[in-house]
């Protein structure tokens, strides 16, 4: 049952039993969804109150409930034939249950917010699972700060950045030559510095390999999902970034990489990098993005705006011309949330949108909303992507 038409149940349910018509076993229904929770028995209480009290009758409140009933029923109801029998009822009750009350479904009619069933969608923040050579595992939040003596090495975390530093004392490579793993989940980000100086910013569902310290004549880390990379220079000792089979040699640059939906997307901020793939091979310069198909293995280069694809870094959304698959997944990785859509060609529909990855989510949607292209509601921790439809304007 659609949730719409739960609540319509609901509605009507209290509206029988008012007018005395209603059967014992959907009493029996409207009595469990009462004692199922607070704000159900709340809102039966007050609607019971507000008709007991003969408020419908005033002239004012009758004329607005008339008239947003009116509009409701024109959009959805008017195939309900039971409504006509209690229709002394249906507007009073009907309101307050679907467009003011706890359903919280007036935002959605109205076409100012979406629709907001439940508040647990929040931003992402600082958190990480760190596992060392050894197996230990670490669980790293904005809560937690950590000191870790290693060989040669000392580990501090301050809650959202982890901190590799040399201590200089000679130590056995069999010591250090051992791989740690980032993992960043869903609804996270995270800092890394290397032993090396060099910064990694983790995006959600993200996952970067390290050894505690680089040895031999490069250093060389693996990434899945998506970092920023600002690179400590050393013309002799390369730095190496391995991406699904992509190869990224830097000396000293600056540059993100996604390997997001199956595609290595590398864009240069500064300095040039070399990326190999198979045979191919392409020296990348300050603004360019070069995609490997993961098909083909087919090196594309194109000419973007660098600094509009490492913005989240520094905790903004930005989207120029991006389409909604795009966008829907940058926000479900970071709010951690499900997003379904009712038409697969609202896929599509490209917007451009900025805004502060730790606002709520529902300040983007919003955004997007008022290009009437799309509507979201949002239940729990899905979000629902549905057409545009003229009546979420609320026609007279």
């Amino acid at each position: 049952m659609s949730l719409l038409r739960k609540h319509f149940r609901i509605a009507r349910w209290i509206a029988e039993e008012l007018a005395g018509v209603i059967s014992g076993e959907d009493q029996a229904r409207l009595d469990a969804w009462r004692e199922e929770h607070p704000v159900h028995a709340r809102e039966y209480d007050e609607i019971r109150a507000y008709v007991a009290a003969g408020k419908e009758d005033e002239e004012v409140e009758k004329e607005c409930v008339k008239r947003e009933w009116q509009k409701f029923e024109r959009e959805h109801f008017r195939k309900y034939v039971i409504w006509r029998k209690i229709g002394r009822y249906a507007a009073v009750l009907v309101l307050p249950l679907l467009i003011g009350g706890y359903f919280g479904v007036a935002s959605w009619l109205d076409g100012e917010q979406p629709v907001v069933v439940s508040a647990g969608i929040v931003p992402g923040g600082g958190k990480a699972r760190l596992v060392m050579a050894n197996g230990r595992a670490l669980n790293l939040d904005e809560k937690l700060e950590v000191k870790l003596d290693l060989p040669g090495m000392k580990v501090v975390t301050d809650g959202k950045k982890i901190v590799y530093r040399a201590t200089g004392e000679p130590v056995a490579d069999t010591l250090t030559a051992g791989i740690n793993t980032l993992f960043v989940p869903r609804g996270g980000e995270y800092m890394l510095e290397l032993p090396d100086g060099t910064r990694v910013w983790l995006n959600s569902d993200s996952e970067l390999r390290f050894p505690v310290r680089f040895a031999g004549d490069k250093r060389v880390v693996e990434i899945e999902g998506e970092a920023y990379f600002e690179v400590a220079r050393n013309e002799k000792w390369p730095f190496h970034v391995m991406a699904r089979g992509t190869d990224i040699r830097v000396l000293g640059t600056s540059f993100n990489v996604s390997t997001y939906r199956g595609r290595t997307v590398t864009t240069l901020v500064e300095g040039r990098v070399c990326l190999t793939h198979g045979t191919g091979a392409v020296m990348m310069l300050p603004g360019r993005q070069v995609e490997v198909m993961a098909e083909t293995g087919e090196m594309i280069t194109r000419e973007v705006d660098a600094k509009s694809f490492t913005l989240w870094k520094d905790g903004v959304f930005y989207f120029e011309g991006a389409d909604l698959e795009t966008i829907t997944e940058r926000l479900s990785r970071w709010y951690d949330v499900d997003i379904v859509f009712e038409d697969e060609e609202l896929k599509k529909l490209r917007f451009s949108v900025e805004m502060k990855r730790y606002d709520e989510i529902q300040d983007l949607l919003t955004k997007i909303e008022k290009t009437r292209k799309v509507k979201f509601l949002i239940q729990g921790k899905a979000v629902r992507v549905h057409k545009w439809l003229d009546s979420y304007d609320l026609i007279e």
